[in-house]
């Protein structure tokens, strides 16, 4: 309170002025109802603004990128929701998969199946809450703030639906078609394609390294009259393989396999030489498993590129 006669300042309940006893003419008057819910709505409206966000901006493109991780609901004060997002929208699911894949651990078919449906689900959810956050119906749970939406947002979201349409009817017919509804051999052939695939091809790149020591022990025994090991040859090794080992043999080289699907695990070739009469002789010992010979062809045709070999 400011006494209009002196002009200091004393406390609102004091029944005059401290100063100069001049009398406090709001001493004693109660507010009003009115003037309460007045203040009370002033300092709601105060207070949200403050802990509110003021835009929903943000919360709508997280709900577009990130929805199936569930960041929106996370931001709006929605943590159930979240956490039942990010554990059935796939996330989750998709990094063990990727994770355990270079392992050879693999989750059973029904499992893909389920993630794969539950998946498209969190999806239709996600996409709900954007079209809500596009018409200012999507509430902050924390500060009871409704986040303003914008016509861009709802011509976006439509443009996303749309996509994700096409982009899971596809996807659900190229799964069919490649078995995805065989529950018992799916997940099995699956991973043994891949494997094999993976595996020949690195067949492929060891047989090419093969041919470069071959042609780098041959020019050394020329120069030298004697055989050399790799770093003597100046043969590197570089192939980083998850299926097969590479052994320097000194007079010769090994190729092991330690993968598991291809061909009989530790199947080993050994391209060995020696010199017999002042020339190189080449040797070469190959398993006889069938499923090695079709899996690793260009490992069975392999001969040094010499006119003293054998």
């Amino acid at each position: 309170m400011i006494c209009p006669k002196c002009g200091r300042k004393y406390d609102d309940d004091m029944p005059k002025c401290l100063w100069c006893d001049a009398p406090n003419s709001n001493y004693g008057n109660e507010p009003t109802v009115a003037e309460t819910q007045t203040n009370q709505s002033n300092n709601s409206q105060d207070s949200a603004k403050e802990k509110g966000p003021r835009k929903g901006t943000l919360i709508f493109w997280m709900s577009l990128i990130l929805g199936e991780a569930g960041v929106h609901c996370f931001m709006s004060g929605r943590t159930l929701r979240g956490w039942l997002y990010l554990i059935f929208g796939g996330i989750i699911f998709g990094f063990w998969v990727g994770f355990l894949s270079p392992f050879e651990i693999y989750f059973p078919v029904a499992v893909h199946f389920i993630m794969y449906f539950t998946s498209i689900a969190v999806s239709v959810l996600a996409y709900i809450d954007s079209w809500k956050i596009a018409h200012g119906k999507y509430t902050n749970t924390k500060t009871n703030f409704n986040y303003p939406g914008a016509t861009w947002m709802t011509v976006v979201t439509i443009f996303c639906i749309v996509l994700s349409a096409v982009f899971t009817s596809s996807s659900l017919v190229g799964h069919a078609k490649s078995g995805f509804l065989n529950i018992e051999s799916y997940n099995k052939d699956l991973r043994q394609k891949s494997i094999k695939q993976a595996s020949k091809k690195d067949s492929e790149i060891i047989a090419a390294n093969i041919e470069t020591y071959m042609q780098k022990q041959e020019q050394f025994f020329k120069s030298g009259k004697k055989l050399g090991r790799f770093k003597d040859i100046d043969f590197a090794d570089t192939t980083s393989s998850m299926y097969f080992q590479i052994q320097d043999l000194g007079a010769g080289i090994g190729v092991t396999y330690i993968g598991l699907i291809s061909c009989s695990k530790n199947s080993t070739w050994l391209y060995t030489t020696s010199i017999q009469d002042g020339k190189l002789i080449w040797y070469t010992s190959a398993p006889q498993d069938e499923n090695c010979k079709e899996a690793f062809p260009k490992l069975y045709i392999l001969t040094p590129n010499s006119e003293c070999s054998n």
